[in-house]
């Protein structure tokens, strides 16, 4: 009996001891900051104004000992400019997590970062939807401290879930839940006319665009969009926009920012090519693909302008890639390609036009060496 006893509490010990020695949920840490500011320079192109807002709220909300509230920010822009890949961008770098293949994020890598879909339902499913909304970002803010919530298409919230936000984003103390250093991104597409009309006035230099005036023009529109709805009185409508810390617009890309997508685009995939060439029993020298000039501009050419910014920003990319580039470069995943050279030699390759200036071709690239 005291033999069985003891080994209970011998096992009961244990587990305690491997609960705390076990990993809790991964959170920001000192160098978050410096991440993030790295990582939105170097993977999100043509947001100069937008990295830097978004660079400035969260690190002066993270440098603060203990926030009284979480972070709160509006994101506004047209489809296909950047906003949902910065965000994903930003978690990465929040929560450390590499870009190697072996990362999971979204995932068990950045746990603490939700994205939440699906906000525009028809009115019969209303109140279940809100119910679950609700539900799933309390369940998940008790979970990760330092979390990182996104908000699509804030704008079509019913009354129900924008009245528990406002508690959130207001009362988090009262609700029982640890979260003041998280940070809420509500992102909607509302006011992109007015974004792309505050870019033209200053002639496209984003730098020079008057943050403060926009701001208000984004806000007021979210507070008639929201009046329209009659969820509440005028001045509740004013607090709750007034939890909102930040509005960040994200502007249209131009030819610069598109060139700079695609190429980053096209070295993607030719890292996509080395991992097909070194998966097989013997691991094939890798390939690297530089991109001319003139190929740049006739892939720019595919895509769809309204003056000198794309109509729907970078989403065509991945479809001129794929209809102009790929096959070239699935032609590179065959680990025969330029075999019986030096081993321990590249393989250079130069994506250029064909003589007719009509479509693309791959050649050795002589600048680099030659296959």
């Amino acid at each position: 009996m005291l033999a069985s006893t003891l080994g209970v509490v011998v096992s009961s010990v244990i587990a305690v001891g491997l609960l705390l020695l076990a990993p809790g949920p991964k959170g920001f840490d000192k160098d978050s900051c410096k991440r993030l500011e790295e990582s939105l320079g170097r993977e999100v192109f043509g947001q100069t104004f937008a990295n830097s807002q978004f660079v400035s709220a969260v690190c002066d909300h993270l440098w603060e000992e203990k926030p009284l509230k979480p972070l709160v920010m509006s994101i506004h822009g047209p489809p296909g400019v950047g906003k949902s890949f910065s965000h994903f961008v930003a978690a990465r770098a929040l929560y450390n997590v590499t870009t190697s293949r072996a990362s999971d994020c979204p995932g068990h890598d950045c746990g603490g970062y939700r994205v939440v879909y699906g906000l525009d339902y028809t009115l019969a499913d209303r109140e279940e939807q809100s119910e679950h909304l609700v539900r799933n970002i309390m369940d998940h803010l008790r979970t990760h401290a330092d979390s990182v919530v996104v908000i699509e298409e804030y704008d079509k919230l019913d009354c129900k879930s924008r009245g528990v936000l406002k508690q959130i984003f207001d009362k988090g103390f009262a609700l029982n839940v640890t979260m003041q250093r998280s940070i809420f991104l509500l992102e909607s597409n509302t006011g992109y006319g007015k974004i792309a009309e505050a870019l033209g006035g200053v002639g496209g230099r984003q730098e020079d665009v008057d943050a403060e005036k926009l701001q208000y023009t984004l806000k007021n529109m979210m507070f008639n969009l929201w009046q329209r709805d009659a969820c509440e009185e005028r001045v509740d409508t004013v607090k709750a926009l007034s939890l909102i810390d930040m509005f960040v617009p994200y502007f249209p890309l131009n030819k610069e920012a598109i060139t700079r997508v695609i190429d980053k685009s096209i070295q993607k995939r030719v890292e996509w090519v080395n991992r097909e060439r070194q998966s097989g029993t013997k691991a094939a020298k890798a390939v690297s693909v530089r991109v001319s000039a003139d190929v740049l501009d006739f892939l720019c050419g595919k895509i769809e302008w309204d003056g000198v910014y794309a109509v729907e920003g970078a989403k065509e990319v991945q479809t001129v890639i794929r209809r102009h580039v790929f096959g070239l470069l699935y032609g590179l995943s065959d680990p025969g390609t330029g075999a019986g050279g030096d081993d321990d030699e590249d393989l250079d390759f130069r994506l250029v036009m064909d003589e007719d200036d009509k479509r693309l071709a791959l050649g050795a690239d002589k600048e680099r060496g030659t296959v």
